[in-house]
């Protein structure tokens, strides 16, 4: 019996060895295959190498009325092309001349103190206009733009690429009934924009970043006046559009993914104006979705308060958003 059990014990050894390997090995794969999964859906540097990208519209608050308006900050001095390629600072007409005068002597715009609060002077939807306007010149004078190599003006292409989105809205209603259309949704601007116009975006929000949110404002408040979107950049922009694209960042798979894969002060705008397209529907009695906004307002609220100290206008996305809650609580 001893004989026998002396000859068992190499090979219990030996079993046991090779249930432990592969137990190591198994758990090795199943180490790479999460890994590859976080990597693949949640790293912002891979989602830039993938290309996928572009920012939509945003968020809700207490979505000023056409004649209510909105604050632009806008331009009154000639676009300079700066080291950075971002637009200057606008000045507006609050300032005091010395303050501008200063500012002119230095060859630098001078800073605006505003916050960006809702003004009813800025509700001219041309001097909407002229900001935009100035930007797409910003743009075209840059070098990195002329790298691209696009055939022409800024106004003009990224017009006809916006009209693009507006015509080829992403699913919003039953994303998850079939994977094919969540694939679809979260790939949205990538099959709709292409990827060459998807890395010419990214260059201009890489170069660019600190016009973005005066950029996604200023287009905002022209939505109140589709009329001269129409005329100054043949876009026809139905509010239908508007709610599916709010609809998608606040409500879908695809949307959130998205603006997970963004930078945050990208992801917070996007979501601050999400909010006031919806806010703006139930105004005029016309959610079609039956979006509950409380949860994108609280949580909005959370994330600007304790992570978004370099927002441009956040102390008027907290006023804004606080009021939301009031109103909806």
């Amino acid at each position: 019996m001893t004989k026998h059990n002396a000859k068992e014990r190499p090979q219990s050894r030996a079993k046991a060895s090779s249930g432990f390997l592969y137990g190591v090995f198994v758990a090795i794969v199943l180490m790479s295959i999460g890994g590859f999964l976080y990597w693949q859906y949640f790293s912002p540097k891979l989602a830039e190498q993938q290309k996928l990208s572009l920012n939509g519209a945003g968020p809700t608050t207490v979505a000023p009325p056409p004649t209510a308006g909105f604050k632009a900050e806008l331009p009154h001095q000639p676009i300079q092309s700066s080291g950075e390629g971002t637009l200057p600072t606008p000045t507006t007409g609050e300032h005091s001349s010395s303050q501008n005068a200063e500012a002119e002597d230095k060859n630098t715009p001078a800073e605006s103190s505003e916050t960006g609060t809702l003004s009813p002077t800025a509700t001219d939807p041309q001097q909407l206009i002229t900001e935009l306007n100035a930007f797409y010149t910003h743009l075209d004078q840059q070098a990195y733009m002329r790298d691209f190599g696009l055939k022409e003006p800024s106004k003009t292409h990224f017009s006809k690429l916006l009209q693009k989105l507006i015509d080829n809205p992403p699913v919003v209603i039953r994303e998850t009934d079939d994977l094919l259309t969540l694939l679809k949704n979260t790939a949205h601007f990538y099959r709709i924009l292409d990827k060459e116009n998807i890395t010419v975006l990214k260059g201009i929000l890489d170069r660019d970043r600190k016009s973005f949110e005066q950029i996604l404002k200023t287009f905002y408040g022209l939505t109140y006046h589709p009329e001269y979107l129409q005329k100054e950049y043949s876009l026809t922009l139905p509010l239908d559009a508007l709610h599916d694209y709010a609809a998608f960042f606040l409500n879908t798979i695809g949307g959130k993914l998205y603006l997970f894969r963004r930078d945050s002060a990208s992801r917070m705008t996007v979501s601050y104006y999400a909010i006031l397209v919806i806010d703006r529907a139930n105004q005029e009695g016309n959610n079609p979705h039956g979006i509950d906004l409380r949860p994108a307002i609280d949580s909005l609220i959370e994330e600007i308060e304790n992570t978004a100290k370099n927002l441009k206008f956040r102390d008027e996305y907290l006023d804004n958003l606080y009021d939301l809650k009031e109103k909806y609580n």
